[in-house]
């Protein structure tokens, strides 16, 4: 059963190389409850006059620092001009040397440990609470992926700091029916499909209700494990009340286009008026076509775009 979780496709933001972050950048620390550390950085635009927008990035679920993210600088570009703000996850320092590797060995014990949705929710908030407090940011735009879109997803739920929300490749309400179609994607219906199925899904129901269950399974412990089999998405995007543009992929192999067009249907249907949809033809998790070319700096021009639109109407509407 653990041979084959080990094999899942777990929900990553992109794979990505190496990447030393360009431009100048100034770290920032503050402490936790626990008196452990959270890092976070944030760059000035590179023009001699204040930004008027700060712009949050959030990672995915990989064991890497966020300054060795190589598509921070297309995400950049949603929104150009704006400061941009970096938040690390738990024990997690630009020290740690970017790896490819699932369930890298040297991941943080720590990480491990603590890494969960609510962790990394609570983490965003305590930082966002401390640049409030001393910026001069007119509008704070936040772009997530894949986790990080769920991650993002929540933040947004949470404060009324962000004045819009774009989240790409999160998946549906439920996490499992992603996993489930990360096990099925590419194969044909057999017994041993089947019972791989049948042993996630078993195992996942174990995860939840054993409570002192310690686990590490694809690089992640138990916190991470019950956090995200127990979150229902479609209650979180419900609670949101400033604009979020949800983004898929309709060849995404790591979460079910399926699931998240059921997710948008009750979100409609409930009368939410805040979220936005779009789908992106022929394209996979990592916004690559089936030649294997990115299409993700035409994504962001999307996004660009819908961010000018939301925050023009927003402008107008205080006038």
């Amino acid at each position: 059963m653990f041979k084959t979780i080990s094999k899942l496709i777990l929900i990553l933001l992109l794979p990505l190389a190496a990447n030393t972050y360009s431009g100048e950048i100034e770290k920032f620390q503050i402490k936790r409850s626990d008196n452990s550390l959270i890092d976070y950085y944030i760059q000035k635009n590179t023009s001699n006059s204040l930004s008027k927008t700060l712009l949050i990035i959030v990672q995915g679920s990989d064991c890497n620092s966020i300054m060795h993210n190589a598509s921070i600088n297309d995400l950049k570009a949603a929104w150009l001009g704006a400061d941009l703000l970096l938040v690390e996850k738990y024990a997690i320092t630009s020290a740690l040397a970017y790896s490819k590797k699932e369930g890298r060995e040297d991941c943080p014990a720590d990480t491990l440990k603590m890494d969960s949705l609510e962790q990394r929710v609570s983490d965003i908030l305590a930082v966002i609470k401390v640049v409030d407090s001393t910026s001069h940011y007119q509008n704070v735009l936040m772009i997530g992926g894949s986790e990080g879109a769920v991650v993002a997803n929540i933040v947004a739920s949470q404060t009324n700091s962000i004045d819009a929300t774009a989240s790409f490749n999160g998946g549906g309400r439920w996490f499992l029916d992603d996993i489930l179609h990360s096990i099925r994607f590419g194969k044909t219906d057999s017994p041993e499909l089947n019972a791989e199925i049948a042993g996630f899904t078993e195992m996942a129901s174990q995860i939840v209700a054993n409570k002192q269950m310690e686990i590490e399974i694809s690089g992640h412990g138990s916190r991470w494990w019950r956090s995200v089999l127990q979150l229902d998405q479609l209650k979180i995007l419900n609670k949101t009340k400033s604009p979020i543009l949800i983004l898929q992929s309709e060849d995404d192999q790591s979460v079910s286009v399926l699931s998240t067009d059921k997710m948008i249907d009750s979100l409609i249907k409930s009368g939410k008026t805040n979220i936005s949809y779009k789908k992106h033809a022929g394209l996979d998790h990592s916004f690559r076509n089936s030649a294997g070319v990115s299409k993700l700096t035409d994504v962001v021009k999307d996004i660009n775009q819908w961010f000018t639109r939301t925050i023009e109407t927003d402008a107008s509407k205080t006038l």
